[in-house]
Formats: C-alpha cells, sequence, structure tokens
C-alpha cells in the first residue's frame, strides 16, 4: 500500500522557513523599480523591468503565501542553459544600474564595493527564476490539473532547523526551493539517497504545486 502525505503541515512550515526570504524579495524588488525610476529610463523599459523583477520573485512570493512550486525534473534540464543565460542578462542590468547609482549609496568604500558585487547576484538569482519557474508557475494557474511528478531524493534524513524539521531535500530542483518540510518519519525511514517520490498537486508536465508526495513505486 502506496503512503500518501498531506502537505499542509510542511506548506505552514515554509512559510515560516522563507519569513526573511520573502520579505527580503520583496524589499529587493521595491529598490530595483526605485532605481530604474532615479534612473529616468524610458517608461517601456521601466515596465519590462518591473515585469522582469516581478516574475523572478514569483517562486518566493508563493512561498510566502504558503504555496510551494516544484518545477519538473525535466524542465529544470531544459531550462539550465537559458537560465544561466536569463541570469547573466540580469546581473548585467543590475550591474548597470548599481554603477550608476552608487553615489546614492551612503557609509563607506567596502559597502558600495559589497553593493556592486551583490546586487549582480540578486539579478542572477531573479533573472534564473524567470525562465525557470515563472512560466510553469502561470501556466499551472491558468490550465493546471492533479498531476504527479517524480522526483530524485538527495538526502531523507537531514534534521532540519526549527523552521524546516524532517526535510527531504531534492535534486534537480533549484536551491531554495529544493525541500519539503515536515515529512513524516514513517515516511523518512523508507527513503534513502537516489530513491524515486511522487510528488502531488495542482500543474503540468512542467511543475506542479506541491500538496502531498508519495514513495514511488
Amino acid at each position: 500500500m502506496l503512503l500518501v502525505v498531506d502537505l499542509e503541515v510542511t506548506t505552514l512550515g515554509v512559510r515560516r522557513n522563507d519569513e526573511t526570504l520573502s520579505k527580503n524579495a520583496v524589499r529587493l524588488m521595491a529598490l530595483a523599480n526605485e532605481e530604474m525610476v532615479q534612473q529616468k529610463l524610458p517608461g517601456t523599459a521601466r515596465f519590462l523591468g518591473a515585469v522582469l523583477v516581478t516574475l523572478g520573485a514569483l517562486p518566493v512570493l508563493a512561498k510566502m503565501v504558503g504555496y510551494q512550486f516544484l518545477p519538473s525534473a525535466d524542465w529544470v534540464a531544459t531550462t539550465t542553459i537559458p537560465g544561466i543565460f536569463g541570469g547573466v542578462a540580469f546581473a548585467a542590468g543590475m550591474l548597470w544600474l548599481t554603477c550608476k547609482s552608487k553615489y546614492r549609496i551612503r557609509g563607506s568604500e567596502i559597502k558600495k564595493a559589497a553593493a556592486l558585487l551583490g546586487w549582480p547576484f540578486i539579478g542572477y538569482f531573479f533573472g534564473n527564476n524567470t525562465v525557470v519557474f515563472a512560466g510553469p508557475m502561470i501556466l499551472a494557474i491558468i490550465a493546471g490539473h492533479q498531476v504527479e511528478l517524480p522526483y530524485t531524493v538527495v538526502d531523507p534524513g537531514r534534521y532540519g532547523t526549527s523552521e524546516c524539521r524532517s526535510p527531504v531535500e531534492l535534486r534537480d530542483v533549484p536551491f531554495l526551493f529544493n525541500s519539503l518540510c515536515r515529512v513524516p518519519d514513517e515516511l523518512r525511514r523508507g527513503l534513502e539517497p537516489g530513491g524515486r517520490i511522487i510528488v502531488i498537486g495542482r500543474g503540468t508536465s512542467l511543475g506542479l504545486y506541491a500538496e502531498g508526495l508519495r514513495r514511488a513505486d
């Protein structure tokens, strides 16, 4: 008999676990949009930039309201190279904005240097997310249905943290979104690194909003 586990408790744990990350993501979105206004970019460029920043923040915003989206392993593999290009392009844009606005950064030269180095990494995160997450997330909302997708377990035995206890870490899912929290021990004991699980939820073949999971046949 297959064991099916409800992920409602996991969803609540994810929300708490990513509260700081979510707040920072919203703050970074606001700062990026403000900077585009400060630089007096054309209206079309500001609109496009705001859309791209919002799309890049979608997976974090979804977790903030209690929904964890998992892109399928096949989709992640397909978008690896495009995701890198998207991340690099977005990082370059953020570096350009940072260089243009460094005179407004208060503090020492070290703080300015940290901003110059940090914003491109943040830009890469948003750009990569736009490619890997945005399309499948929107499609799952518009045309999604109940689906089951396979994932490979990396580590089912980690203790986790106070915000994400009893996690099951998944392979081939982007960092920060690759752990399912509060999975019952009776399921975790039957899992091994490299083993397979089936995650259940609303979505498409490109990814789903996780609602439950079971061991693979």
